[in-house]
């Protein structure tokens, strides 16, 4: 059985697969360098829960939420 998740763009309720930080959309909307940087995070020390894995999500968010025009 696969857990979804709500997408942590600012105002979006999107389900989100627990595999996937965020709804497409939005992540489409974070620049191309830090998806990668997200993904190159995940990929080194199993990746989740690793202090540069966070850093690089809370980064994905905050550019999407700034994009939307929310103030951190």
């Amino acid at each position: 059985m696969t857990m979804d998740h709500e997408c942590p763009a600012n105002g979006c309720t999107a389900p989100v697969d627990i595999t996937m930080l965020m709804c497409s959309k939005h992540w489409y909307m974070v620049p191309k360098p830090l998806r990668n940087a997200v993904w190159r995070a995940w990929a080194r020390r199993t990746g989740a829960g690793t202090p540069a894995h966070t850093a690089a999500i809370l980064a994905a968010i905050d550019s999407v939420n700034a994009q939307l025009g929310v103030k951190p």
